[in-house]
């Protein structure tokens, strides 16, 4: 058999599904409405439509009656803000620090490349950073989505899809590629790549292999990081809040029937009864086909008219189901249904808030700084400098501190009646945000000393007599 380099690892044919959802349901209501019935099941009845426009133009209308609830995307950005409100401390070898300012071949920050891998561990669960050395000589880090890392065999292979659209700068036109790229180790532990492209016949060809390491130098395998969510290996993880995205799909479809029933019992049937041939009387024109006041009704003998209107409980069911979906939403850390009557939330109680899921936004903040900081490490020994120099420090103190008024109240109150020391309360207090951080307990008696001499010589000099200089007494 012939080799193909667009073969799949059964880990990625498992997750694809999963994978494509937490995008479509990111983007929103646009990409989840275009893939059709993939999140919207036709009705049944709808189904049973013979002629094909009908039936489409029916499921359309159906479709577009839905409401998708946008609560994936505000929860992604909302726990990458938690995470990363205060950037981790990021330290670089010599030769590495231009990559503060582009650390990648599109131009992002190392801050905005930790950024970028955040995003993505919290919508997919996976991504992957490749080093490099662009044709000046200077260092980059090329970062992978997880549908772009296709195939893999621990930590000596790993295939890469680059298809992309490219501009002719003749034609000025923009047309896709298709290309991989392969990397492995050769037989004497050189770490290798090469890459491939789909010709005009559909023919996969690939060009120089490119040495990128010596044997020395890439002792542990190819240099591509995989980051997870729970480690760094190549299996990729459970996604952290693919919960939120099924749920979120299940409201959709429920929101689809509620919104259809809506539609078809909101407006009352006007019925007439008494015409022995109803057929007839509408050929006739003798059926009433407008309604108003200005209409006038002529029936026979012994007619009745009425509305029928629809009354039960099947509506408040179905609203019930999707408020019940919305509260298992909000279980998941949704952002959009945290309750927004707060002005503000404690430390304790944003914790409460977040309960379980802060374990994982902690588990991938620790993750997402160890995997760049392997990169970097692997792009350190690239370049001649010492790798160890390389450290990457996350923020994992999630929560706002800040005392509030009541608070600072009871901890002084607490200091004055003997509960705890003068140290333990300003300790608490620096916690709390109302001291500086660089401020010692030595420091701050200083100045409170200051502000008392200070305050005494004010009082000192407006309760002196008022007198001019040498005026008698």
């Amino acid at each position: 058999m012939a080799f193909d380099i667009t073969i799949r690892h059964p880990a990625y044919l498992k997750y694809s599904t999963t994978w494509q959802l937490m995008r479509d349901a990111s983007e929103g209501e646009d990409a989840i409405k275009a893939r059709g019935e993939t999140y919207l099941p036709m009705k049944s009845g709808t189904k049973a439509i013979a002629d094909l426009a009908k039936r489409m133009a029916s499921y359309d209308a159906y479709r577009a009656r839905a409401e998708f609830p946008e609560l994936l995307a505000p929860t992604v950005r909302g726990a990458v803000g938690v995470m990363l409100d205060d950037p981790a401390v990021i330290e670089l070898s010599p030769k590495l620090e231009l990559l503060r300012e582009r650390a990648t071949p599109d131009g992002l920050t190392l801050d905005g490349l930790h950024r970028r891998i955040a995003m993505e561990v919290m919508t997919t669960g996976r991504y992957g950073l490749l080093p490099g050395i662009d044709e000046n000589g200077n260092p980059h880090l090329a970062g992978y989505c997880t549908e772009a890392i296709v195939n893999w065999d621990g930590e000596n292979y790993v295939v890469l899809c680059e298809t992309a659209d490219v501009r002719d700068p003749a034609t000025n036109k923009w047309s896709s590629v298709d290309r991989y790229r392969e990397c492995y180790i050769e037989e004497n532990g050189t770490y290798a790549a090469r890459e491939w492209t789909k010709t005009d016949k559909g023919e996969w060809i690939y060009g120089d292999v490119v040495m990128a390491a010596t044997p020395k130098k890439n002792a542990v395998g190819v240099p591509f990081v995989f980051i997870d969510t729970n480690d760094l290996t190549a299996t990729p993880d459970d996604v952290p809040l693919y919960g939120l995205a099924k749920l979120s799909t299940r409201i959709y479809r429920l929101d689809a029937d509620y919104t259809f029933a809506l539609h078809m019992t909101s407006e009352p049937t006007p019925v007439v009864i008494g015409f022995d041939d109803a057929k007839t009387a509408q050929k006739n024109g003798n059926v009433p086909t407008t309604l108003g006041a200005g209409t006038l009704w002529v029936l026979p003998k012994g007619a009745d008219a009425k509305y029928l209107e629809f009354s039960g409980p099947g509506l408040e069911a179905q609203k019930g189901a999707i408020n019940d979906a919305l509260m298992r939403a909000r279980a998941f850390g949704a952002q959009l249904l945290s309750d927004v009557g707060k002005s503000a939330e404690s430390g304790d109680a944003l914790k409460l808030r977040l309960g379980s899921q802060t374990a994982t936004i902690k588990t991938i903040a620790m993750n997402t700084a160890a995997g760049l900081e392997r990169a970097l490490r692997n792009l350190a020994v690239w370049v001649g400098d010492d790798p160890e120099k390389c450290v990457v420090t996350p923020n994992l103190d999630f929560f706002d501190k800040t005392l509030s008024a009541q608070e600072i109240t009871a901890i002084v109150s607490g200091w004055q009646a003997g509960a705890y020391s003068w140290r333990t309360a300003f300790d608490r207090l620096k916690e709390g945000g109302v001291v500086p951080d660089d401020r010692t307990p030595e420091d701050e008696l200083a100045l409170i000393t200051e502000d008392q001499v200070t305050a005494a010589d004010q009082l000192a000099a407006t309760t002196l007599p008022n007198h001019a200089p040498g005026a008698g007494v």
